[in-house]
């Protein structure tokens, strides 16, 4: 788990990158695809978010932030985001929010040295988020937008808590537990949105990725599985969908050999789509891309030479 921190903390200045322009008001809203997709953008300087449109024009910088904006969730309404803002100079994780269109940006005070991860819950009033002291406790909160109210969720202990996402419907809560703290042991667990009853989906040789979605009816998760080489292995990493008892489980993508990978982004809010990056790890390159839920109908939304796209979240009109 450190060894996880100390990479995400690490210090990295903001990007400059050459943009298409940015649409009006007046112009047309997409014709692939209901909403917006934002996702953090890589460059060789830092990550920062930008939006796109599902057919892969419009594309838009959101943050011009010193360190990282990561980890994107959009508001239920799509009129604002939440992110993870990885301070520069190891100087901590906060949470941070934009509008839609990446101005009024604002942060909440710390709870401890790191919280990451953050995600609205239904209605748009609170978050959920992971806490991390930056010695051994690793836990699940949520509180309001203003930071106020915060309640642990998930209880001490040797195992450690990512990437919390509330269903639809605001009952359930899934999130990527690591098995003793240790990386690379990630499964996908379900409980109550309080935390008690939690039921693991998948074994910790799953590897989940940090990055999981529900389906917009509350029916199923997306999730990335291998999404860690092992040893000198090669990167399998593949999209799969699961129902949310645990049943059903379909790997859509199946990238073997270490040349190209797939980590899942989120359904689109129709639940038609799932958007999920695929990742070139010959030419270290990754692109956007789309494909209805049974892994057909495969569509590259966006690449750009320079520009390595990472986590991504498909959110509702606004």
């Amino acid at each position: 788990m450190r060894a996880r921190r100390t990479v995400i903390c690490a210090a990295a200045a903001a990007a400059v990158v050459a943009l298409t322009p940015t649409p009006s008001s007046a112009e047309p809203r997409p014709t692939v695809g209901p909403g917006r997709i934002v996702f953090g953008g890589e460059t060789q300087d830092g990550t920062q978010l930008f939006s796109v449109w599902p057919n892969g024009t419009h594309l838009r910088q959101l943050t011009h932030v010193d360190g990282s904006a990561t980890q994107p969730d959009w508001s239920p309404d799509g009129r604002s985001i939440v992110f993870e803002w990885d301070l520069p100079d190891d100087a901590g994780v906060v949470t941070a929010f934009i509008d839609a269109d990446g101005s009024n940006l604002r942060t909440l005070d710390p709870t401890v040295c790191i919280d990451a991860q953050p995600a609205y819950a239904p209605g748009g009033q609170r978050i959920v988020f992971e806490s991390y002291n930056c010695d051994v406790d690793d836990a699940l909160y949520s509180r309001n937008v203003d930071g106020s109210d915060p309640q642990r969720i998930t209880p001490v202990g040797p195992n450690g808590f990512t990437d919390p996402n509330l269903s639809p419907d605001g009952t359930k809560l899934s999130y990527v537990e690591y098995e003793n703290g240790i990386e690379f042991r990630q499964a996908l667990v379900v409980s109550n949105a309080d935390g008690s009853d939690p039921h693991q989906l998948t074994p910790y040789s799953f590897d989940v990725g940090i990055k999981q979605a529900w389906s917009p009816d509350g029916g199923q998760l997306v999730f990335t599985k291998d999404a860690n080489p092992i040893d000198d292995g090669p990167l399998e990493a593949n999209v799969a969908v699961i129902n949310a008892d645990g049943s059903g489980l379909h790997v859509l993508t199946d990238y073997q050999g270490g040349h190209l990978s797939a980590f899942a982004g989120s359904f689109s809010p129709d639940g038609r789509w799932i958007v999920y990056r695929l990742q070139d790890n010959d030419a270290g390159t990754s692109a956007l891309w789309k494909m209805w839920t049974d892994g057909t109908h495969r569509r590259q939304i966006f690449e750009q030479d320079g520009l390595r796209a990472r986590g991504s979240d498909w959110g509702a009109p606004s």
